[in-house]
């Protein structure tokens, strides 16, 4: 294209002469990269395709490079241009590049606002905090307009968000997802069937779904049934048959799997008891990072089962396991820390056993309350919290222990009369001969006298 910028600048300037130069040569590099030959919309159309099928074929780099020449053709709708900033979103965050996936869904959806993907991207990218703050009221919003128009996702985040609150809403979403054949919509719609999400729990229900699920190559869906059949949900408990699923699930790659099953190894429930095989599923499913084989390791240590017993490193696994918010981790560390005289790891125990009592750790809740109500030190006692954890306790399981707790705690604040029914009510919960019988009637004798116990 022969231009010859100075005889055009004399008549319409310079600076609007470089300007249309600029642009002629953009189009001239659109048209190369593009290729040349055939019509240049066909052949924008025939890289847009190339570049999902690099996607799909995870070979991100390379379809980006498909999509930047498309972005700048003059020769696609609107409508394709918005298809491919989406997809080139989706490269950037499957590369973990979410600010610029960010940037590109705002730009597909500047040119289609009601593109169903693009909105469930960012709806993704603000519901976990990724290139952008996070916001959950903004991904919800994203994803309810991106839900009604059709994706699967999006479905899923809606329908997820409400399980635990209005669960007819949560079942509508999902199943609409699910019948669309979205896989990932089969788990969480067997999980709305289970106790955890409603008062009217249907075992059968979940498991169809977790079954369609299992079809699809569900490995955590194997792994939830196997748990359903541990814990009875069927009726009767099956160890034998969740140790069957255990190990299916373990065998896909679940860390989650190796450690539930590597706990059937320890208890010798479902399959022979083997602390040995035990020790090695949970090193592996540790090597995943599951809190649970963390805890699992600390307890092996601690206990010398299927391995020398070393306190140093199952304090380790358990720290391990409490720092990443594993409830029976923290009970555990903060029961070997409270061996310890030394204050600040009396400190530390009361710390861990309050952050498992607060994720509802019965145990931990027990012995938080214990040490608030009864410390030597005023600095560590605190009677409302002591009778707060104590009650959630008791809920929890009422026998002698908790109700002697409880009675602690009432006489910490002062409640003498109501402290010395629950210990009476503890004394009716165990044997005469029993071993602790000594020690509850000593905190009797103290409450009867009008004083708080202490050691």
């Amino acid at each position: 294209m022969g231009v010859e910028p100075d005889a055009h600048c004399s008549r319409i300037g310079r600076g609007h002469c470089r300007c249309v130069a600029g642009a002629l040569a953009l189009l001239v590099a659109v048209q190369t990269a593009l290729g040349t030959p055939g019509d240049p919309g066909e052949r924008a159309r025939d890289h847009l395709a190339r570049a999902i099928g690099f996607i799909q074929a995870e070979r991100y780099t390379l379809a980006r490079s498909y999509l930047d020449p498309v972005l700048v053709s003059p020769w696609i709708t609107a409508r394709q241009r918005a298809r491919a900033y989406y997809y080139r979103g989706f490269a950037f965050a499957s590369e973990q590049m979410y600010v610029s996936a960010a940037q590109d869904y705002v730009r597909a959806l500047e040119f289609h606002p009601s593109l169903p993907q693009a909105l469930s991207g960012l709806a993704h990218l603000y519901g976990e905090g990724l290139g952008l703050v996070r916001d959950d009221a903004a991904a919800f919003r994203l994803a309810l307009k991106a839900a009604r128009g059709g994706d699967g996702a999006a479905r899923v985040r809606v329908g997820v968000s409400y399980l635990g609150s209005d669960i007819a809403r949560a079942r509508y979403w999902l199943a609409a997802a699910a019948e669309d054949g979205y896989a990932p919509a089969y788990v969480h719609l067997a999980r709305s069937f289970r106790r955890a999400f409603t008062d009217a729990p249907d075992p059968e229900a979940a498991r169809h779904w977790y079954e369609r699920a299992e079809d699809a190559g569900s490995a955590a869906a194997t792994l939830a049934l196997g748990h359903m059949f541990r814990d009875g949900e069927f009726g009767t408990p099956d160890p034998s048959e969740a140790a069957r699923r255990f190990e299916r699930a373990a065998a896909a790659g679940s860390g989650h799997a190796q450690a539930a099953l590597a706990h059937l190894y320890v208890l010798g429930a479902g399959l022979p008891r083997d602390p040995h095989r035990a020790l090695a599923l949970y090193t592996q499913a540790a090597a995943r990072q599951v809190a649970a084989a963390y805890t699992g390791l600390g307890h092996l240590y601690e206990t010398g089962a299927g391995t020398a017993r070393d306190e140093v490193l199952a304090e380790r696994w358990y720290r391990q396991g409490a720092e990443a918010d594993d409830a029976v981790a923290q009970y555990r560390l903060g029961r070997m820390l409270l061996t310890e005289p030394a204050e600040d790891r009396l400190d530390e125990a009361v710390h861990w056993l309050q952050r498992a009592a607060g994720a509802g750790h019965a145990a931990a809740q027990n012995a938080a309350a214990w040490i608030l109500a009864t410390s030597r030190r005023d600095a560590v006692r605190n009677g409302p919290l002591a009778l707060h954890l104590a009650e959630r306790a008791v809920e929890q399981a009422e026998d002698a222990d908790t109700l002697d707790t409880l009675a602690a705690a009432l006489a910490e604040e002062g409640d003498f009369a109501r402290a010395i029914a629950s210990q009476r009510l503890a004394l009716e919960r165990i044997d005469v001969d029993d071993r602790r019988r000594g020690e509850l009637l000593a905190r009797l004798a103290s409450y009867e006298a009008g004083r708080a116990w202490r050691e």
